[in-house]
């Protein structure tokens, strides 16, 4: 019998070390620039600049489509408006906006050429191509260049709480005989996706996930425990933290202090939202650690940016209207 269960479980181990194991964390962050938290009520004003009036109707429906907890979090009340701080705040009264946001585009465009190579028959034999040379070819390569300075203004104190610089290129290659893989506006479109969503997560929290890598092993329990932890570990990976939780709870009141057992229960509280106690584990885990051990050193800090992160939201609206 023993012999059927340690032959079943170097199987399975087998299966389950072969990558990374990893489990999804929810994870609820703040706006990254704190003061713009309490604004909900918000006009786009106008971006001057080249594809300006583009851009603002980008941002207008970013802002329009944000979520947070799964519910509409701006209130997009109007488009368009001066492009100065005392006249956006004025603006933004008449219209009965908290904020507003305004600012400049630059795009460019830039083409330069480059030498490619292409492989070519220089022998055939019986219709079949026997030797093949490496001849150079004419090469371009396109780039659209996006430059956009966003700035949002409390509209109840006139006071810009948010600016950045945001700056994103695409690039489109072809060679002679062949057609560019994107068009300018495709170019464009795709460096306007990357900066709409960088201004969205600086001035509204967001919601995101977070891989946790699990420890796989469980190296130092006897037969009988690795197969129920590796049955967890099977569990986890099929997305039922419930079981895998139950089954590594098990093994460690049968073995404590396993490092593997000790900080996958470090995953069990952090995926539960517990980042304390996740926080006692991590780090019990990585006092049984006869090595530095980077999994451990990285669910350490990242339970710590969540802790940090549940209590800036806590301080805010968003926060305290939405459970954690």
């Amino acid at each position: 019998m023993r012999g059927r269960i340690t032959a079943g479980l170097l199987t399975c181990l087998l299966l389950l070390t072969g990558c990374a194991t990893t489990v999804s964390i929810s994870a609820r962050f703040p706006a990254r620039y704190a003061d713009t938290a309490d604004i909900r009520r918000i006009a786009v004003g106008g971006f001057n600049g080249f594809g300006g009036p583009e851009f603002q109707s980008a941002l207008q429906a970013e802002l329009f489509a944000a979520t947070f907890d799964g519910q509409p979090y701006f209130t997009v009340v109007a488009a368009g408006g001066p492009l100065d701080p005392t006249g956006a705040g004025a603006y933004g009264r008449s219209v009965g906006a908290q904020g507003v946001i305004y600012g400049s585009v630059s795009t460019d465009f830039n083409t330069s050429n480059y030498q490619g190579s292409e492989d070519r028959c220089v022998e055939w034999k019986d219709k079949k191509c026997k030797k093949y040379r490496s001849f150079p070819i004419p090469c371009w390569r396109r780039t659209a260049d996006l430059m956009v300075t966003p700035s949002l203004v409390n509209v109840a104190t006139g006071r810009i709480v948010y600016s950045a610089q945001k700056r994103a290129s695409r690039s489109a290659s072809w060679c002679a005989n062949q057609t560019p893989s994107g068009s300018d506006l495709e170019l464009v479109s795709g460096a306007q996706r990357e900066i709409l969503d960088d201004i969205r997560r600086d001035i509204a929290p967001f919601n995101t996930t977070l891989d946790a890598t699990l420890k796989t092993r469980g190296d130092g329990l006897s037969a009988e425990l690795k197969l129920q932890f590796a049955a967890a570990v099977k569990a986890a990976s099929a997305g039922n933290m419930g079981q895998a939780c139950d089954g590594w709870t098990a093994v460690n009141k049968a073995s404590p202090r396993n490092l593997d057992t000790v900080y996958d229960l470090g995953v069990c509280a952090e995926s539960g939202g517990d980042y304390a106690g996740a926080l006692v584990l991590y780090r019990q885990a990585q006092g049984l650690a006869t090595a530095p051990d980077k999994d451990i050193a990285a669910s350490i800090a990242r339970a710590d940016q969540l802790a940090a992160a549940r209590a800036a939201l806590a301080k805010t609206k968003a926060g305290k209207r939405s459970p954690i």
